[in-house]
């Protein structure tokens, strides 16, 4: 069974359906669509949706498949420069388009470096199915196992506007996001509301991130690492330091909220 591409190696997640570069030949980027990942260091997956249209709404089910390949085909045919690591077809099918760890896909501007991006499929009418939703709550919390990234969501609703902290690219923010989250050209409907709502009732902790709630947190929780033995710099990100500790009190993952 094919897994998501790590490193150059396979990585299977349990319950998706997953097709990467060495299953068909269209699943792959565009040599101008992508270069080299200039850190080791990734800390944010990226939600996006492929119209990010608004209003939308939920379908039933799943749709007939096919809509990840005519993406990939969209974006290899495209002048400008345009991706995302992964597209989620309207069956649930995770389609991996190129290496995770390894790779800068062109999808989120100033947070290209240290992200993964994710596009959900929407339909023409701004429908999503049920079984993209589905895909996506199985599939992000797999990835914050695999790199490490906080189980964590803004939790503020959508003011029209992107969060502050986010607007450099969020060096500092680690967690999952909207491509609304950071930068003001989209809107609401990049990636919605019900994916977040999906993610919190998986388990994601919610922060206000423009009020420092998730610094205040992680401030907090590296304090008690350190009087475990750890020797951390309490600066409320918890980057690869954070996380080793995390790995070395018994979170096997290095991820708070997830085991």
């Amino acid at each position: 069974m094919p897994g998501l591409l790590v490193n150059n190696k396979e990585i299977f997640v349990q319950d998706l359906a997953i097709i990467n570069p060495g299953d068909a030949a269209w699943c792959r980027l565009d040599p101008r669509d992508y270069s080299r990942r200039p850190t080791t260091w990734v800390r944010q997956v990226i939600l996006h949706t492929t119209k990010g249209n608004w209003p939308q709404r939920v379908l039933a089910g799943k749709g007939g498949g096919g809509k990840a390949k005519l993406v990939a085909d969209m974006w290899r045919n495209e002048p400008k420069p345009s991706s995302a690591h992964i597209v989620i077809d309207n069956d649930g099918t995770v389609a991996c388009l190129c290496d995770l760890a390894t790779t800068q896909a062109y999808h989120a501007t100033v947070s290209n470096a240290w992200s993964i991006g994710i596009e959900m499929y929407q339909e023409s009418g701004n429908g999503i199915y049920e079984a993209v939703y589905d895909a996506t709550v199985k599939l992000v919390p797999a990835l914050c196992r695999i790199f490490g990234i906080q189980f964590q969501i803004p939790k503020r609703p959508y003011s029209g506007s992107p969060l502050r902290r986010m607007a450099d690219g969020g060096k500092l923010c680690v967690g999952v996001f909207g491509h609304r989250d950071n930068t003001g050209q989209r809107g609401r409907g990049d990636p919605g509301d019900e994916i977040f709502v999906r993610l919190a009732q998986a388990g994601a902790e919610s922060f206000d991130h423009d009020a420092g709630e998730d610094l205040d947190v992680w401030r907090a929780r590296q304090t008690e690492l350190n009087q475990r033995g750890a020797k951390l710099v309490i600066d409320g990100t918890p980057g690869p330091g954070t996380i080793a500790a995390l790995q070395a009190a018994g979170r096997r993952h290095g991820v708070w909220t997830l085991e």
